[in-house]
């Protein structure tokens, strides 16, 4: 069985012990915060926690994908999907604040809402009751497949029964239909709805995606410093490395060009319904945030991923996914605080403490539920196929 090495378990209680202090620090100043501006605060709230729900419900996407498709990639850091994914049930109470704050978020959410010709023809999916029902049913369904395969995972470690695989497949095929469709009911209650009057088909498709993408770069990371020395050492060889890192320079181009071609329909379509969203992000120094994007979340890393031997270097795919944890916030920020802020770019002090606030707490939870198994599964089949060390 592999062990996790002592140094690296001294580190990871200090970090689970400092970031829950942080946490706790930051949403306590949040919360002060709270008293002077709610809008301000809700609205950094909502960017903040979309930021690390796309972490957590990634990794269940990514956790279900691997048990269908298999591979040496997914086995290496199925621990890691599974802690991610059961966050999710610190993210459901997380959630529970933004419901104090439906007013001043989202327009539909008001009691004049009904006056405005277009709310009135959504207002039978926008509403405040059926939008609580939904996160419950959203929540429930994204925590039990969580759970669920957690628990298969718990019982094939126990007994070694290779018919358990087929449950794991049983739930993941499914349950990715699931994940497809909810999340992208999500990604329409949670961030398109804030600006009431736009839609684009291509938004949940995007939101979705991002999801996987977050995940997919926090494990990268968290494998990295979680994996040195021991026996973890040897899932940092250089092919399991080169295979995450063309896995993100792959997910990279494929989130640009969905960001893309939702633009260039949008622009090219030309309809006073749509253009509005784009214009608020090229204009009052939100442009600065759109050509940090272009550059940072698709150029500086696609030149830096394309040659072969950078992704095989640990150090060199570290700071490349740490870099893109730092543009994925970038991401966020610019779907959602232009419609907060669209005469001029903002960034709150309460964005800050609200980002350490659920930051901390759910880094502090994550290391939690990653100790609570062991860091490899044994009994999976692959684990039969050991990596060759230097390799």
């Amino acid at each position: 069985m592999a062990t996790i090495s002592d140094h690296v378990r001294t580190n990871m209680a200090l970090v689970q012990r400092v970031s829950f202090g942080v946490g706790v620090m930051g949403i306590g100043v949040s919360a002060v915060m709270l008293g002077f501006e709610r809008k301000e605060f809700f609205a950094s709230y909502l960017i903040a926690y979309i930021y690390f729900f796309a972490i957590g419900a990634g990794s269940l996407a990514l956790l279900m994908i691997q048990h269908v498709a298999g591979g040496a990639w997914g086995f290496s850091i199925r621990r890691l999907l599974e802690a991610g994914s059961r966050t999710l049930l610190l993210l459901a109470v997380l959630f529970v604040p933004l419901i104090f704050g439906l007013p001043e978020l989202y327009q539909w959410a008001r009691p004049d809402a009904l006056k405005d010709r277009i709310i009135e023809l959504k207002s039978g999916y926008l509403n405040v009751p059926f939008f609580l029902i939904r996160q419950a049913i959203f929540f429930s369904i994204w925590i039990g497949l969580a759970y669920s395969l957690s628990y298969f995972s718990k019982k094939e470690d126990e007994t070694g029964d290779e018919s358990i695989g087929w449950w794991f497949k049983a739930l993941s095929g499914p349950g990715l239909v699931v994940f497809a469709v909810t999340v992208g009911l999500t990604s329409v209650d949670w961030a398109m709805s804030v600006d009431v009057h736009w839609y684009s088909s291509m938004y949940p498709v995007l939101f979705a995606f991002g999801c996987i993408l977050s995940a997919l770069i926090f494990h990268i990371v968290a494998m990295i410093l979680l994996y040195q020395g021991g026996d973890l050492e040897k899932y940092l060889t250089k092919n399991y490395l080169r295979d995450f890192g063309s896995f993100l320079l792959g997910f990279i181009i494929f989130w640009t060009y969905l960001t893309f071609s939702q633009f260039l329909l949008i622009w090219c379509a030309n309809l006073k319904e749509e253009v509005p969203y784009y214009v608020n992000r090229i204009s009052g120094g939100w442009q600065i945030v759109t050509i940090i994007l272009a550059i940072g979340h698709f150029a500086l890393p696609f030149l830096f991923l394309l040659r072969r031997e950078t992704k095989r270097v640990r150090s060199s795919l570290l700071i490349a996914a740490c870099f893109m944890l730092l543009m994925r916030f970038a991401d966020y920020l610019y779907l959602l605080g232009p419609s907060f802020s669209p005469k001029h770019f903002h960034l709150p002090v309460s964005q800050i403490t609200c980002l350490l606030g659920i930051g901390g707490l759910w880094l502090s939870f994550f290391i939690y539920q990653w100790n609570l198994y062991p860091p490899i599964a044994a009994r999976d089949p692959r684990a039969l196929k050991e990596p060759v060390h230097g390799v």
